[in-house]
């Protein structure tokens, strides 16, 4: 028991440190930000050009209406997929900063275990990314729902929910054993920017990945972050593209509705294997249980060092 009250207090401690530096919290959103203000500047009339051109032929079965929304459903799962990256990036610096800051040291002086020590790190980058995270797509959701409808079904609610807490243990599961190798707030920084300017390409926010060539698809497709995107626009858009293929009622024999779902990467792909949504999802948890193992048995050994 004296042990759960040490990870508990040295994980709303970290929280703290967290949400008390409002900078850090900025900064975990500055990707997002970016990707809404090119979505605003060109963005949008780059994907809507994209819909009209496979819509091409299909007359006025197809509404308008209905292809704004699914391009705002693709804004919002950029957003909340960039934000699955960065917000546990800041979240975790605090083991950086703790380190540079000497204050590590105070912890090994207590009872408390260094397992536990890079316990309550992690538990406090999910905690606070997977809140911050949901609060960014109620937020979201409350927009597309006031813009029009998005073909919502209760349990694609819940699925989103789950899988932005998936999202969020897998990126903080990575980023803890990445953390780890940092001595100095000045190359956590400098790493930080590199995450940001590739994030937005890795999740499709800004291109979808079927424009990229089938390398650079393959190694995409095989970082957990990208897998957590097919899902999200999965339950996120799938409604509403589902009604759109209604409306043409199988006119093109379905032509529409597979090229959206190859364009904007509906399934993930690697090499020539499709995997299903419960493939994906398989993966993505066999990836975040071994870096969780992997910073198991290294945190120890690196920080023994002074």
């Amino acid at each position: 028991m004296a042990k759960l009250r040490g990870v508990i207090g040295l994980t709303k401690r970290n929280i703290l440190v967290y949400l008390n530096d409002k900078g850090s919290i900025f900064f975990s959103m500055l990707t997002p930000i970016i990707i809404l203000i090119l979505y605003l500047l060109f963005l949008k009339s780059t994907f809507l050009s994209s819909l009209e051109h496979a819509a091409e032929g299909l007359g006025n079965l197809i509404s308008a209406k209905d292809m704004d929304q699914f391009v705002n459903g693709l804004l919002l799962t950029g957003i909340i997929s960039t934000a699955l990256i960065t917000i546990p990036y800041n979240a975790l610096e605090t083991i950086v900063r703790d380190r540079e800051e000497k204050v590590y040291f105070d912890m090994i002086s207590t009872p408390v275990k260094r397992a536990e020590i890079i316990l309550s790190y992690f538990l406090a980058g999910v905690i606070s990314a997977f809140l911050q995270t949901v609060v960014v797509l109620f937020a979201g959701l409350g927009v597309l729902v006031a813009s029009g409808s998005m073909y919502f079904a209760a349990s694609d609610i819940l699925s989103l929910v789950g899988v932005i807490f998936l999202g969020t243990v897998s990126s903080t599961a990575i980023f803890t054993l990445i953390m780890m190798f940092f001595k100095k707030m000045g190359t956590c920084s400098a790493f930080m920017g590199i995450i940001s300017a590739v994030s937005g390409f890795i999740v499709g926010a800004y291109l979808p990945l079927s424009e990229f060539s089938k390398t650079i698809q393959n190694v995409c497709n095989l970082i957990p972050a990208t897998g957590i995107t097919v899902l999200i626009r999965n339950f996120l858009t799938g409604g509403v593209l589902n009604h759109m293929n209604e409306s043409i009622g199988g006119v093109d024999n379905g032509a529409f509705f597979d090229a959206m779902r190859d364009c904007f990467s509906f399934n993930t792909q690697v090499g020539t294997s499709t995997w299903t949504l419960n493939q994906t999802c398989i993966y993505i948890i066999m990836i975040t249980v071994a870096f969780i193992v992997a910073t198991r048995i290294i945190y120890p050994r690196v920080y023994n060092r002074r």
